[in-house]
């Protein structure tokens, strides 16, 4: 009880600390911290700190996560690098193949997939809804307008998709998006840097990324990683339909004249 009290106390320190630290102020031991992470549900103390962390640095405001990073680095820009590097290696420790899979065969059967997802969080949307596209389906990004996101997610059904992404704080339009698609049983897919992200609470299938990033924002750089791995397993599916779709828009930029004219020599 003396650790599950020092979790809620100290988020800071919880979030940050050591085991060896967490033990020391509950006036326990590294075993019993462990122990404690195993009782909730988690690997151990670094996958439970993780998500501690995670919804720690959800409850903070933007000046607030700045002043939390604002150390003593020599370089922010190669403190960000080495933060994202961190993240990526994350991911891929904890990635679930078969997850991505799934995902990707949700959207190959789906009617129409929908991702919602806004601010910077639309950064990835629009790299999967741009590379499933041109694989042969039916991807369509609502971010900015709320109007056109209202409007679509109102002709939802059970044939069709929604991936979700958030990261940090939620966006309301987002959260409401989500309860509506769920309560027209349209299958929800998620993809945020927390489990208990409310988001992902009627997901079919969920994607948990790391986003802690070295300023005031989040990595978006694990989120960017899931999708494109999400887009690779697609493009797998029915490769002679994706190979089909992909030489047709290569036609299609030729027309157009969309790209810089490639050297022959």
């Amino acid at each position: 009880m003396q650790v599950i009290g020092i979790l809620r106390s100290q988020p800071r320190l919880a979030s940050y600390g050591s085991v060896s630290d967490i033990a020391a102020v509950a006036a326990s031991n590294a075993s019993t911290v462990t122990r404690t992470a195993q009782t909730l549900g988690f690997k151990g103390w670094a996958d439970f700190q993780f998500e501690l962390r995670s919804r720690f640095l959800a409850s903070l405001s933007a000046v607030e996560v700045a002043a939390e990073h604002n150390g003593h680095v020599s370089s922010p820009a190669q403190a960000a690098v080495s933060t994202d590097r961190a993240n990526l290696a994350h991911f891929e420790r904890t990635l679930d193949a078969e997850t991505l899979h799934n995902i990707a065969k949700a959207i190959a059967g789906a009617r129409q997939t929908f991702i919602v997802a806004a601010g910077s969080y639309a950064i990835p949307g629009k790299a999967l809804e741009h590379n499933a596209i041109i694989a042969g389906y039916n991807v369509r990004l609502l971010d900015a307008d709320v109007a056109a996101l209202t409007n679509a997610i109102a002709r939802l059904g059970a044939e069709d998709l929604v991936i979700a992404i958030s990261l940090w704080r939620v966006y309301d339009s987002t959260m409401r998006a989500v309860e509506i698609a769920h309560n027209l049983g349209t299958p929800i897919v998620s993809i945020t840097d927390s489990a208990g992200s409310p988001v992902a609470v009627h997901a079919d299938h969920r994607i948990v990324v790391p986003t802690e990033g070295a300023g005031f924002f989040p990595s978006l750089t694990g989120a960017v990683a899931a999708v494109q791995a999400i887009a690779v397993e697609l493009a797998s599916l029915d490769r002679e339909r994706s190979n089909q779709n992909i030489a047709a828009s290569e036609r299609t930029w030729d027309q157009m004249r969309i790209m810089h004219p490639r050297s022959t020599s």
